[in-house]
């Protein structure tokens, strides 16, 4: 994705879906999804910073692994009776 536009129009859709995160508290594939697309976007733009853009998506990737871990095992047990 070389085209600015592109990059911006992906960057939009990502600050869409972590509004939705904040606004949606329960959900969490918006702001997954959101900051996926918000790195992308950024990482496009800004190609000659490419080690600082995986120095924050691999910390962000482990945080959302873990928030994925609890929303699931909150669901699990939210099914259990």
């Amino acid at each position: 994705m070389a085209q600015p536009g592109s990059a911006a129009l992906v960057l939009g859709l990502g600050l869409l879906g972590i509004i939705a995160e904040f606004l949606l508290p329960g959900r969490v594939v918006p702001g997954v999804l959101g900051g996926l697309l918000a790195v992308l976007a950024l990482w496009s733009l800004f190609p000659d910073h490419a080690a600082v853009i995986v120095a924050v998506l691999v910390p962000m990737g482990a945080v959302a692994w873990i928030l994925l871990k609890i929303a699931a095992r909150a669901r699990w047990n939210k099914r259990s009776p």
